[in-house]
C-alpha cells in the first residue's frame, strides 16, 4: 500500500510518518494537492493542525473538500483532517469556549473493526471545533464531553477522528485504532 499523507500545518508530523513507518509513504502540503496524481495512492491520510478554520476559508481548502467528496481510495481525517470531512459531507463545526490539549476520555457509540475490541479509551486532543451532529451519510462511532470522535461514511471507506491518534502511543490507544484502520481497509 501506497500512503499519501496531506500535512495541513501539523505539528505532530514527526509522530504521523513514525505510525507510518514501514510502508510506503509522501508527504505533500495541503495547497500542493494539484500537483500530483491521487490515483497513484492507495490510501489517504488528512492530518491535522491548520490555525485557520474551514467554515469561512472553503476556498483555501477546495481541492481537499472536492478530493474528499470523490475521492475512491480510503482517507483517514485527523484532527483537522476530521473536521475537513465532515465539513466535506455536511456537518457543522462549532467553536469551542475553550481550547482542548489534553488526554481524554472517549465512549464508543457505535461498534466498529477500527475499535476492535475496546469500548472505552483515552486519546491526546488538541482542537478548537466540534461537531455535535452529523448528517445522514455519516455514522457517529465514539463521543466524548466535547462531542463526536470518531465518524465513519456510511458507503465510503472514509474514516475520520478528532483526536491525535499519532501521539501519547504509550498511554493512549490512539495508535492501536489507526493501525485496525489500515487493517479494515486492507480488506476492502
Amino acid at each position: 500500500m501506497k500512503f499519501l499523507l496531506i500535512d495541513n500545518g501539523t505539528s505532530y508530523l514527526s509522530q504521523l510518518k513514525n505510525l507510518l513507518s514501514g510502508y510506503s509513504f509522501q508527504v505533500i502540503k495541503y495547497f500542493e494537492l494539484s500537483s500530483i496524481n491521487i490515483d497513484d495512492f492507495d490510501v489517504i491520510i488528512l492530518s491535522g493542525g491548520h490555525r485557520l478554520p474551514i467554515e469561512g476559508n472553503e476556498g483555501l481548502f477546495c481541492e481537499e473538500i472536492t478530493l474528499v467528496k470523490n475521492s475512491k481510495q480510503p482517507i483517514f481525517g485527523i484532527c483537522f483532517g476530521f473536521e475537513i470531512i465532515a465539513h466535506a459531507f455536511g456537518a457543522k463545526l462549532e467553536r469551542m469556549q475553550n481550547k482542548e490539549h489534553n488526554i481524554i476520555d472517549i465512549k464508543i457509540n457505535e461498534p466498529d473493526s477500527i475499535f476492535l475490541d475496546i469500548l472505552n479509551f483515552q486519546v491526546f486532543e488538541n482542537h478548537r471545533w466540534v461537531v455535535r451532529e452529523v448528517p445522514e451519510n455519516l455514522m457517529v462511532l465514539a463521543v466524548s464531553k466535547d462531542g463526536i470522535e470518531a465518524i465513519k461514511h456510511k458507503t465510503k471507506p472514509i474514516y475520520a477522528v478528532q483526536f491525535h491518534p499519532e501521539m501519547f502511543v504509550e498511554k493512549t490507544c490512539g495508535d492501536e485504532i489507526f493501525c485496525n484502520f489500515l487493517r479494515t481497509i486492507k480488506k476492502i
